[in-house]
């Protein structure tokens, strides 16, 4: 069967000049002149019969095809260069750089590393851990796990997983009774607040209609690896995702004392950086493995 493909030239032209938004950016990533680069994406357009780009005076801005057009054709070049990198490999221990939030890093990734190592053992892995799921966002690492929304100026943003909220406390800790009488005695117990999600007790609360709490004792932690190693410690139950309770259920003695689900707005994300051009293929290789363990994984 013969493929109707417009050359894989003209492709990666248009790929880096929507990137870039600019000829000129996108002749730099290729070595190629602006000149060229223009021919090229004049070329796809009239092989594909509609324009991509809207040309203004000192820069390009994509069409509504273009812009449909763009997330195919970037997900087909990574993939190519990932497959290739995959099968042919990487000529000698590379590395990749990833930053992810310390829970994520921990209670989600930790265990699955290994097999992206015995997967790729040419690929090291510098692992960087964060607190805060808003901070900054860095243009030196390769990839970045980030909780939010999705929107991070200069990053492709994939979602990796969205989950809902659980509460755990210790094993011994309301064991009996009513879900609302569980609940009250975990609120006299001791609560542990996790920042950014204050609300979250008294969504509990309020699902069974019970009045605000008001605990003998809280804590209010920055992170839910915290809230979790509290929580095993004794020091008062917490609320921290599904998949994060899940893992410290198996590592510390602690359990989901109620069947009660609180909705999350964000979710995680996996970011790749944009305005340093492609991504390197062994980081397209963790990326893609990543994905596929986000699809598959619990």
């Amino acid at each position: 069967m013969s493929r109707r493909m417009p050359p894989l030239n003209w492709i990666k032209a248009f790929e880096a000049s929507a990137r870039h938004l600019s000829f000129t950016g996108a002749a730099r990533d290729l070595n190629l002149t602006s000149t060229a680069v223009s021919h090229q994406v004049r070329q796809l357009e009239g092989h594909l019969g509609q324009p991509l780009f809207d040309r203004l005076a000192s820069a390009l801005r994509l069409t509504e095809l273009g812009a449909a057009y763009l997330p195919g054709v970037t997900r087909a070049l990574d993939d190519l260069e990932a497959t290739t990198a995959r099968l042919f490999g990487q000529g000698g221990m590379t590395s990749v750089t990833l930053r992810a939030t310390i829970s994520f890093a921990s209670l989600w990734l930790a265990p699955r590393l290994p097999r992206f190592q015995a997967r790729f053992p040419g690929i090291d892995i510098l692992l960087f851990s964060t607190v805060w799921a808003a901070m900054e966002t860095s243009q030196s690492s390769d990839l970045e796990v980030r909780f939010g929304d999705g929107g991070w100026p200069g990053f492709a943003a994939d979602q990796l997983w969205h989950d809902e909220s659980v509460i755990i406390c210790h094993r011994d800790v309301a064991r009996r009774g009513s879900p609302r009488q569980r609940l009250e005695e975990l609120a006299a117990h001791g609560l542990i607040h996790v920042v950014g999600h204050e609300n979250h007790w008294g969504e509990a609360f309020r699902a069974l209609d019970l009045p605000p709490p008001t605990p003998r004792r809280s804590l209010r932690v920055d992170n839910s690896l915290a809230a979790a190693n509290l929580a095993a410690a004794g020091a008062g139950a917490a609320i921290v995702l599904r998949r994060f309770a899940r893992r410290a259920a198996e590592l510390l003695p602690l359990r989901l004392p109620l069947d009660l689900a609180l909705p999350v707005q964000q979710s995680h994300f996996l970011l790749t950086p944009q305005e340093r051009g492609p991504a390197r293929p062994e980081a397209l290789l963790l990326r893609q493995w990543l994905l596929e363990e986000a699809r598959t994984g619990a």
